[in-house]
């Protein structure tokens, strides 16, 4: 987006021969690296040198050949390899749906999740790029892919007018992107930037538990339900680690907020920013 661009706004979905220009590009090198299979690996160097043709022909030799006999793992590669290599957008995107619901355990899964993410993106249906961003968020909270997720996940927030989501998910996606990836930090940087002007004061505590691992796990099942969900963290003098949702919200989209929670089963209340200093997470 351009500098100027008003988070308020929101862009005209693109064509469909852009979606598919820009999946193409999104794909990318694979994340997953060099498995056990030496015709797959060959298939995914191939894909990487944007060798697609030749990729076809011995990705469908591999399907011919070795299919019927692959193991769990090597079906959701391939299919990831297939989905990579479509020239339509709706193959690619039943074929990475196809990784993620029959190879979920794969390590391809949350790889899958975010190219979809990235797709709706493209194709102008924000709702559910987000739905799928925040699936890679709750299901694979370890996964490298988290801050990738956060970063259009931000985007998305943006083309919805939700600045307070853009904020928070740009924030989040800082604290835990790797130092050495400066591309990804620096267009978290820009997301973060162009939500910066609409910071509120408030936001909404969920619980407070001295369990770490209990306060991540309520905090990825808010990320998967589409919260905003955050942590305070414990400090030496202060051993509760604070869940909360939303942050530098106004006071009526607060309030709200803390309604749609309540309603939920929980019991939230607001808080003002900040209430102390450092643990964030």
């Amino acid at each position: 987006m351009d500098k100027g661009h008003r988070v308020s706004q929101r862009p005209s979905p693109p064509t469909l021969g852009a979606c598919l220009i820009v999946l193409l590009v999104l794909a990318g090198p694979g994340g997953a690296g060099a498995q056990s299979d030496p015709l797959l690996d060959r298939v995914e160097r191939l894909t990487d040198r944007g060798e697609t043709l030749a990729a076809r022909d011995l990705l469908a030799q591999w399907r011919r050949d070795e299919s019927a006999s692959a193991a769990a793992d090597e079906r959701a590669w391939a299919w990831f390899l297939e989905a990579r290599l479509a020239t339509d957008g709706a193959q690619a995107e039943l074929l990475y749906l196809r990784v993620v619901i029959e190879g979920s355990t794969s390590r391809y899964a949350d790889d899958a999740l975010l190219r979809l993410g990235q797709y709706k993106y493209t194709g102008g249906d924000y709702v559910k790029a987000i739905e799928y961003l925040g699936r890679l968020r709750r299901d694979y909270p370890t996964s490298e892919r988290g801050p990738a997720a956060l970063l259009w996940i931000a985007r998305a927030s943006v083309a919805l007018g939700n600045s307070e989501r853009a904020c928070s998910a740009s924030t989040q996606g800082l604290r835990e992107v790797a130092i050495s990836d400066t591309t990804l930090a620096l267009a978290l940087n820009e997301a973060q930037a162009r939500c910066a002007d609409s910071v509120g004061r408030y936001s909404v505590q969920v619980a407070a538990v001295r369990d770490a691992v209990a306060a991540q796990r309520l905090a990825q099942d808010l990320l998967g339900d589409g919260y905003d969900a955050w942590i305070l963290n414990a400090t030496p003098r202060d051993p509760l680690y604070r869940v909360r949702v939303g942050r530098g919200l106004g006071e009526e989209e607060a309030q709200a907020l803390l309604r749609r929670l309540a309603s939920s089963g929980f019991s939230p209340f607001l808080v003002s920013e900040p209430t102390r200093t450092g643990g964030g997470q």
